[in-house]
């Protein structure tokens, strides 16, 4: 099985392959991209990030002690998502490109390498 931090990576680069937002599905966009960055969240932190308000998703990152620099930039990509999928907000193409661009760094900055895992499973099988 794939780690899942490729698992989101593989996803962001397939969803900037569809080219959702560049063919004015901006909604759509927004709302895959956020659904990746989601999931991996729950697959990597064990917590409901789809079932969240964005405010609880960032209020659990914090209880599982990401750095501050991940909160917020968790807190720019889900506000900026927010604003396009329930204020029917337009941003500008540096903004949807701005989010593919935080939603690699959030699984980049957040992720566990495969070295980690094989090491922890060692020890514990010992």
């Amino acid at each position: 099985a794939l780690p899942i931090y490729k698992i989101a990576l593989e996803s962001l680069s397939e969803l900037d392959r569809k080219k959702l937002w560049q063919q004015g599905k901006v909604k759509d966009y927004h709302s895959e991209i956020t659904e990746i960055v989601r999931r991996y969240f729950e697959k990597r932190f064990s917590f409901l990030a789809m079932e969240m308000t964005s405010a609880e998703v960032l209020e659990t990152l914090t209880d599982v002690d990401v750095t501050t620099e991940i909160n917020l930039l968790t807190n720019d990509f889900l506000t900026n998502a927010d604003m396009v999928k329930f204020a029917k907000f337009v941003p500008m193409p540096t903004v949807n490109e701005e989010m593919m661009k935080q939603a690699y760094d959030i699984v980049n900055k957040t992720k566990q390498e495969e070295e980690i895992k094989v090491v922890t499973e060692v020890e514990n099988a010992g």
